[in-house]
């Protein structure tokens, strides 16, 4: 995986990925405190409605890595990247769902954008 932004871009509303207006999907990889896995999972099921009631968040779910316990993969999809990059970060909500999982991260995620539709899915692709 790619290093982690500290500064992300900037985005532009209604922002489109390819020419075309897009919803875009956030992988980020999550690394816990060893140990604190049950917590962390318990606090991200109670905070999760804050996280999808978001505005621009359009569903989020959390997997567990099959080889490392401590790993995690948070898959949100978002209407467009400056609901995530810029609204939300300034959002009640984004402020309510950090403090609720931020505590748990042993480290700061990686995050990653990607378009939604699938390239094989798109018209000539």
């Amino acid at each position: 995986m790619s290093e982690h932004r500290s500064e992300p871009r900037r985005a532009r509303s209604g922002e489109s990925v390819g020419g075309e207006l897009s919803t875009v999907v956030e992988y980020a990889h999550l690394m816990i405190t060893s140990g604190r896995e049950a917590e962390f999972e318990a606090a991200f099921r109670a905070a999760k409605s804050v996280l999808t009631g978001a505005a621009g968040c359009l569903e989020a779910d959390l997997f567990r890595d099959s080889e490392e316990p401590a790993s995690y993969l948070l898959r949100v999809r978002w209407e467009t990247l400056a609901d995530h990059l810029e609204r939300f970060p300034a959002s009640e909500a984004g402020a309510t769902f950090a403090s609720e999982v931020a505590h748990f991260f042993a480290s700061a995620p990686t995050v990653r954008h990607f378009d939604a539709t699938a390239v094989n899915d798109k018209v000539g692709g």
